[in-house]
């Protein structure tokens, strides 16, 4: 038997991931490494990144998507198209996958990525397009499947990979992680354009770098440890820094946004990159990473703004004591305001974000979120983020709320679209195991909509006028959800459509909530406005 023939030509594609009208676009680093693999092999690869094309183009029909796609799909001559998915695109993913295989029969559909790998059997059973899916880590399996030449025969001996035999959905053996971040390849930059993504306000980091993969703790929300086995991993200093610097010479970057869920984890790793960055890095390069708050003291603070460190992504996701020791993320929240204080000495831009709507979560717990979101913008937060609690499929949250699954989330903070597609909302309604991030999480006494205005008002608090919010808030003893359903009760008999952010401006905003305190607050409470304090509240 001779040797395999490799495909002549692979199409990745990046389903549309987020709403048309955010300001913000997915960037495809995935499909970037993978198109790095790709290179090594010396197969010809194009990108289709149909998320910046509904950005470019927010009005299309589903007929036109389909002839655009499918007009593609002749027009490439190729026989594998390998889509990426995570949780907000996968009705996408799959609508793009029915089409190609309808169009062209003799296709192979490989599906990857965080959403696939966590239901591949599921996938491969209710949906017949679907060939093959990549579990869990992509870029050896994708080398592997290349190097059979997509053989159905060779397939069963290749690790990590989901597929059918005589009609049934089969995995083969575990793929084992890759112990050494510095053999994946290097992301093939060719395959866009990054004028096309820096048009559409991505963020303040344009250039992204992926400096390693894995977070070792288990909180109750996040499927981060379902993908990379809990296992943390770094690529070298040296690595890193390659990178950057190829992106500065090539394009001219000098601040990069690190991709990894906790960059500093390791205290030795944190020290062996500073050490490394205060020799190496003569071209003062800047970059951002995530870290949490716990992994962090004002030293190793210091010493990494010295090597470049711009701007720090902090998850805190609740103010309340009692509700991080339910969602297992355990922090101790009193000790991150001296490195905070530090963070906005030194100028290191920090971003904090907060979920909202927890099973377990009271009133009171919500408050105390609100009330920490303020005090940290006093200290210095430049960003604030609030999010709608959602269920990622393979996490503690979504195995003990899987049966609950009835309602669509209004909206759903990470899966906001549908796209109008017929088929995309029937199988989002029929799997709402697979497509749990669009359903609600029944809360006992908060309402989907009530959260959903929540998360709204605290994002306009946070931007509108947050010193005046948090005096009232601890001098009146209003409590943040207090505050709200007040404010709400207001800017409903007046018809304020402040959940529709699209339509209510920041500086609308800031008008008619000083509106509202003048008629509905104001009018309640004894008030010295010529005073730094607010007096109790009027009995």
């Amino acid at each position: 038997m001779g040797k395999p023939k490799m495909p002549e030509k692979i199409i990745l594609i990046n389903p549309p991931t987020t709403d048309p009208g955010e300001s913000t676009i997915y960037f495809p680093m995935a499909l970037l490494t993978l198109g790095g693999v790709l290179k090594k092999l010396n197969v010809t690869t194009e990108l289709w990144d149909f998320d910046l094309y509904f950005k470019n183009v927010r009005n299309t029909t589903e007929t036109q998507f389909r002839k655009l796609l499918l007009a593609g799909v002749d027009g490439s001559r190729a026989r594998v198209f390998g889509i990426s998915s995570i949780c907000s695109n996968l009705p996408m993913a799959l609508w793009i996958a029915r089409e190609i295989k309808r169009h062209k029969r003799q296709s192979i559909i490989l599906l990857g990525g965080p959403q696939p790998s966590s239901v591949p059997l599921q996938l491969l059973e209710r949906f017949d397009f679907i060939d093959l899916i990549a579990v869990g880590e992509g870029e050896k399996t994708l080398e592997d499947l290349v190097q059979a030449g997509f053989d159905k025969h060779k397939i069963p001996e290749i690790p990590g990979v989901g597929y059918r035999h005589d009609g049934v959905a089969k995995l083969t053996a575990h793929r084992a992680l890759v112990p050494n971040m510095d053999e994946l390849p290097y992301p093939d930059y060719s395959l866009i354009r990054f004028s096309d993504y820096s048009a559409h306000h991505l963020s303040t980091y344009v250039a992204h770098v992926e400096v390693g993969r894995g977070c070792p703790y288990s909180c109750t929300f996040c499927s981060t440890a379902l993908m990379w086995e809990k296992d943390f991993r770094v690529k070298s200093p040296r690595r890193i820094l390659d990178e950057m610097e190829f992106l500065n010479k090539e394009y001219g970057f000098k601040e990069f946004g690190f991709i990894h869920d906790n960059f500093t984890t390791s205290k030795k790793f944190v020290d062996e990159f500073c050490q490394f960055m205060e020799k190496e890095n003569t071209r003062k390069l800047r970059w951002a990473a995530s870290s949490r708050t716990d992994c962090l003291t004002i030293e190793r603070l210091e010493r990494m703004h010295r090597v470049g460190l711009s701007g720090l992504f902090y998850g805190i996701e609740t103010g309340s004591p009692r509700m991080q020791k339910i969602i297992k993320k355990g922090l101790q929240l009193e000790n991150f305001e001296p490195i905070l204080k530090r963070a906005n000495e030194l100028g290191i831009c920090s971003t904090t974000a907060f979920i909202l709507g927890f099973p377990e979560e009271t009133k009171d717990d919500i408050d105390q979120t609100l009330w920490r979101a303020l005090h940290y913008r006093g200290l210095g937060t430049e960003k604030i983020f609030f999010s709608k609690l959602t269920a990622l499929t393979g996490t503690a949250l979504y195995d003990n709320n899987l049966d609950k699954f009835t309602e669509f989330s209004r909206p759903s903070t990470i899966s906001p679209q549908n796209y109008g597609l017929p088929f995309v909302t029937e199988i989002i309604r029929k799997y709402p195991d697979l497509f749990a991030s669009y359903y609600h999480i029944p809360h006992p006494t908060l309402s989907s909509e009530y959260l959903a205005k929540l998360v709204e008002f605290s994002h306009l608090l946070i931007n509108g006028d947050p010193k005046l919010s948090l005096m009232i808030i601890e001098n009146v003893h209003l409590g943040g959800t207090r505050l709200f359903e007040m404010w709400d009760d207001w800017a409903m008999e007046r018809k304020v459509p402040y959940w529709l952010y699209r339509i209510y401006t920041l500086g609308d905003f800031k008008r008619d909530f000083q509106t509202f305190l003048d008629e509905k607050l104001f009018s309640q409470i004894k008030v010295d406005l010529g005073r730094s304090t607010i007096a109790a509240r009027a009995a």
